[in-house]
């Protein structure tokens, strides 16, 4: 089979694929211009059109035509391969993925029970009430139709029988997040029978969720109008193997090319909200689902625009979301707006009422931290000193998320002005709000997006092997040849799975790719891969020869499992306590044995 990747690549020059989005100059043996990818006045983004890779010696990110393409559009790899197929001319052909979760099965599912409970809205058991509460709140039937608005019937089989009908296991049907299991009970020997699940959507009006490229992953699904109220309002999907929440926003599918074309995105609270407003004419809205904003739903909006206007509820509850979500936000450098509605409890209400009214909110949208410091200074007395000493904590948690030195320093002028106090004053008690506030908020999010840094000794070691592996077809052959059957290889997944994976990928990292379908995955070695192959100065970018890979594929293979070892006799000697305190001779005498013959090998 032909490697797309590389045929695709062989037929595009990515310095002319960059220059779609960013302008380069030459300079030498490379092209310059100004990072995408974060902000900067001197250009330290680098095109080198020889090896056909690119380089920011700013912010560190790097890679091929399709890493590029990734980051700006924020796709998926899938997704780029197609798109820069269609640029190049070539004509992908099917290939089967080494596809463990089983993933398109699960995404097969998803979709037949996205038109299984659509047909139940439209011609089934919803056609009637439910259809006539979606028309009360003010939706259209195109509107219904375009975010596949569905109707799970009440009763606890039913998309069990409809599934197991047209071919899926009851497990493939468990993956989905459609079913529940039951309790263990006596039934415990057949695990297999739909018997021990039943449906977890019964009487909800269901909102599909979908990822970038409309394939459905998920549900929010609410509760029928007078269905039983004493269950919740709204029943999500869980966590699954292509249902990620704190990665998904609903709508985003729909909004992404709006968002970019308006270089704004509307955050709103609730899936009725996103789709009123894009009924309203506000294509490039979105919704949190199921979560409150994390990092990486900003992340995802940051590929699209850095301006962002917020929505939320006019309640308490929602106001307290604003401020949260306006926090994570300033974090990231993103500029915020709020929007207040005057007339409604939130968007879905407004666009029921009369569209032009969020049309006219949206865009009477303020600052947020004009929005904040108003309301702020609207609940104490900016006369009294303790009325001082409240605004100032108040509107400083604020002010103490923000990155921007600049943005910050005018805050902290405003503040000591309005308030008719020292500068310094103010920096004092900013200093105390953002050592209990921000220093926690950070360690937090230093966990989430530097996991890395917690990685142990043998797994970096394993991924520096990995990357000299994946660098050279020959030395990934050789090492695929020689170690398949080694112990070290068969319990690391990672390393098992790149050295089976070499054959059908003709030992070709572009080759590997198409084997993938865990975007995480191909991020992970696609960092790895050119961490190691490349070499980057100011003047040029170099390669490893074969010969230094080589030698360094030992090296790190060698340390590698001495470094396995030490794990096992680290936990060696924690199963020697536990046997030495059960009194257990036999087991005592193997693991000493063992322990010798490895502390022998660890200094050999």
């Amino acid at each position: 089979m032909n490697n797309n990747v590389e045929e695709v690549k062989a037929r595009l020059n990515i310095v002319d694929i960059v220059s779609e989005y960013v302008r380069l100059t030459k300079a030498g043996a490379n092209w310059k211009g100004l990072c995408p990818f974060h902000h900067e006045k001197s250009p330290s983004f680098m095109v080198n059109e020889d090896k056909q890779i690119f380089h920011c010696f700013g912010c560190a990110k790097g890679g091929d035509v399709f890493t590029f393409v990734q980051e700006m559009e924020s796709l998926e790899f899938r997704e780029v391969l197609k798109m820069l197929a269609d640029k190049a001319g070539v004509q992908l052909e099917q290939y089967k993925s080494e596809d463990t979760g089983n993933k398109k099965r699960i995404l097969a599912a998803l979709e037949l029970a996205t038109k299984f409970y659509e047909t139940q809205l439209w011609k089934g058991m919803g056609k009637d009430k439910i259809m006539q509460y979606l028309h009360e709140r003010g939706l259209t039937d195109k509107s219904i139709q375009k975010f596949r608005l569905g109707y799970a019937p009440n009763g606890w089989d039913n998309i069990i029988k409809f599934l197991t009908g047209r071919g899926f296991t009851i497990q493939e049907i468990a993956q989905t997040g459609l079913l529940v299991e039951k309790t263990a009970d006596s039934n415990q020997n057949t695990a297999n029978s739909n018997k021990n699940f039943y449906d977890r959507f019964r009487d909800r009006i269901m909102f599909p969720i979908s990822d970038n490229m409309g394939n459905v992953i998920g549900y929010s699904a609410r509760v029928a109008p007078g269905g039983d109220e004493s269950q919740a309002k709204y029943v999500n999907t869980p966590e699954t193997v292509v249902y990620h929440k704190s990665k998904v926003l609903y709508g985003l599918n729909h909004a992404k090319q709006d968002i970019k074309n308006k270089n704004y995105v509307l955050l709103v609270e609730g899936n009725m909200d996103v789709i009123a407003s894009s009924q309203a004419g506000l294509g490039n809205v979105v919704a949190v689902s199921g979560t409150a904003l994390t990092p990486d739903q900003i992340l995802m909006l940051k590929r699209y625009t850095d301006n962002i206007a917020m929505l939320f509820d006019m309640d308490s509850a929602g106001q307290q979301a604003a401020e949260k979500s306006a926090n994570l936000c300033f974090e990231k450098e993103m500029n915020v707006k709020v929007v207040a509605l005057s007339d409604g409890k939130d968007a879905a209400d407004v666009v029921q009422k009369d569209p032009s009214l969020l049309i006219k909110s949206v865009k009477e949208s303020t600052s947020a931290m004009e929005y904040f410091f108003k309301n702020i200074l609207g609940k104490y007395d900016s006369k009294s000193a303790e009325g001082k000493n409240n605004i100032a904590k108040d509107i400083l948690e604020h002010v103490a998320h923000i990155e921007n030195k600049i943005e910050k320093s005018s805050w902290i002028k405003k503040i000591a002005h309005e308030l008719d106090v020292e500068e310094n004053v103010i920096n004092s008690v900013l200093k105390t709000v953002e050592s209990s506030v921000v220093s926690s908020v950070k360690k937090q999010d230093q966990a989430e997006d530097q996991p890395a840094a917690f990685q142990k000794r043998a797994d970096v070691i394993r991924d520096c092997l990995l990357g000299v592996i994946m660098s050279d077809g020959n030395i990934w052959k050789e090492t695929f040849d020689k170690e398949k059957e080694s112990e070290w290889v068969k319990n690391d997944s990672l390393i098992s799975f790149v050295l089976e994976s070499g054959p059908a990928a003709n030992f070709s990292f572009d080759g590997l790719m198409l084997k993938i379908d865990d975007e995480r995955a191909i991020e992970k070695l696609r960092k790895i891969y050119f961490d190691t192959k490349y070499r980057f100065t100011a003047e040029e970018i170099t390669e490893q020869s074969q010969d230094d890979l080589r030698k360094m594929a030992g090296s790190y293979k060698a340390q590698y499992v001495k470094e396995l070892q030490k794990e096992r006799l680290h936990s060696i000697i924690r199963e020697i306590e536990k046997a030495e305190q059960k009194g257990d001779k036999e087991t005592l005498a193997n693991l000493m044995s063992e322990f010798t013959k490895l502390s022998q090998e660890t200094r050999d």
